[in-house]
């Protein structure tokens, strides 16, 4: 009984962009920190597990931090504490027996008998959806922390699973995110005017800050 928001971005155009991610050293970096990160905290029964299995794809990282800038835009909105709105991320190529996905469902965390107040699903008006998506965006493209934040890339010894992503700007309470803030990277959603050296375009190219 609770309320929610379903988001889907353009396929073919999430396809063409993820090609392009792929193949740059920032993803590059992104995959090795995953498997740093893998092999120091499974099991010696997980050796057999390809790392590489375990590393969500890009769209996942574009849609997730989609999802973080729009949690904290949307609890200022709609009523609701930023803890009580949760995600859950549709992200993955086309396979044999699956269509290709790229998606995000922003939702009430829970709610009693009596459902939820409204205030989210209202947001998802023509009028009111767009000006606050931008709004998001906007306010995704800088950080207090910039330009360290901006910046930030795993190297060798490091093993986070994050990028351009903490608390100031795109850190949700673990209640709202199915990563706990895993797998988050505003170059990927924008390109960040202070994100020198990434080598790459975020989906949403660059958009000038509040």
């Amino acid at each position: 009984r609770g309320e929610g928001i379903f988001i889907q971005l353009d396929l073919d155009r999430v396809a063409d962009w993820e090609k392009g991610i792929q193949s740059t050293a920032l993803w590059q970096a992104h995959k090795d920190a995953h498997r740093r990160n893998f092999q120091r905290r499974f099991s010696e029964t997980a050796q057999v597990v390809d790392p590489d299995s375990r590393m969500p794809e890009p769209r996942y990282w574009l849609l997730h931090t989609l999802a973080h800038a729009l949690i904290r835009k949307m609890a200022m909105q709609s009523g609701y504490g930023a803890a009580s709105l949760t995600e859950r991320i549709y992200a993955w190529s086309a396979a044999p027996g699956r269509d290709a996905a790229a998606g995000i469902f922003i939702g009430t965390t829970a709610s009693d008998s009596e459902g939820t107040l409204g205030g989210l699903v209202a947001l998802a008006e023509p009028a009111k959806l767009g000006p606050l998506f931008i709004s998001a965006l906007r306010k995704a493209s800088r950080c207090s922390s910039d330009p360290v934040c901006a910046m930030r890339t795993p190297s060798d010894p490091e093993d986070f699973l994050h990028g351009a992503a903490c608390h100031c700007c795109s850190f949700v309470s673990e209640t709202s995110c199915e990563k706990a803030n895993r797998f988050l990277d505003r170059r990927l959603l924008l390109t960040l005017p202070n994100g020198t050296g990434s080598g790459i375009d975020g989906f949403f190219g660059g958009i000038r800050g509040e």
